[in-house]
């Protein structure tokens, strides 16, 4: 089983249709899954709403106390999660659910031990970003491809074999839980799978200042990190059956 992690704060305007959405691409490629709400107290009633669809859908809610973050969001998720496969994704509808079996089946099927939902390789893209929101990416993401091979570090869009990590000591201040992890977790093989970025539908975009110098602080500490321990990582072909 394959547990997706779904941060959430005020998402009650989109959460409903994501949930509907990875239940269908799921089911289609019968696989095994559940989902891991994770809620910051959102006073819209995001927790309140998915835990009334708890008997349609197989979806739990983690409650926390207040707007304790992203990153630490995922690593409780984690922590509640049943399944040998764990995943996260945004709630606002930007990723793309359907390329979630294709993820999962490039662990399960094929030689990955992690697959990153990617914008930065043959396939995917950035919709209709402005051409400043995509060069901010694009800069972002090569300052930490110095130190890991991936294209697309800050998709924040994975699944990765569980033993990945157990037992890192994930940051769980960092913005970027995924780059997190694709540094600092026990694997060898990855895989990028593409998908084409959705902007917000509903909502409105969290990113600012304070999260871009968060992203900073973080390639500063993983900098460190792989200096000390220089992790290997090998990119291997995803699942297209």
């Amino acid at each position: 089983m394959v547990s997706i992690v779904v941060p959430t704060f005020n998402e009650s305007g989109a959460i409903e249709a994501l949930i509907r959405s990875v239940d269908a691409a799921m089911t289609t490629a019968d696989l095994d899954y559940e989902l891991v709400v994770v809620d910051d107290n959102s006073p819209d009633g995001t927790a309140d709403l998915v835990e009334g669809l708890a008997g349609q859908f197989p979806v739990t809610v983690v409650r926390r106390a207040g707007k304790l973050g992203l990153s630490s969001a995922v690593i409780d998720g984690w922590i509640a999660a049943q399944g040998e496969l764990l995943g996260v994704m945004d709630a606002d509808g930007s990723h793309d659910e359907k390329i979630l079996p294709a993820m999962v089946n490039s662990i399960l099927e094929g030689e990955a031990e992690v697959a990153v939902g990617s914008r930065y390789v043959r396939g995917g893209g950035c919709g209709d970003w402005p051409m400043h929101r995509q060069l901010i990416s694009r800069v972002a993401v090569l300052m930490g491809r110095v130190f890991c091979p991936v294209h697309d570090l800050t998709s924040g869009f994975m699944v990765l074999r569980r033993e990945v990590v157990v037992g890192v000591p994930l940051d769980p201040i960092g913005f970027k839980i995924g780059l997190e992890v694709l540094v600092r977790g026990r694997f060898e093989t990855f895989t990028e799978v593409p998908y084409v970025f959705r902007d917000r539908v509903k909502g409105r975009s969290k990113l600012g200042y304070q999260e871009i110098y968060a992203y900073l602080v973080q390639l500063g500490r993983l900098l460190r990190h792989y200096l000390r321990y220089r992790p290997r990582r090998r990119r291997v072909a995803y699942w297209t059956q």
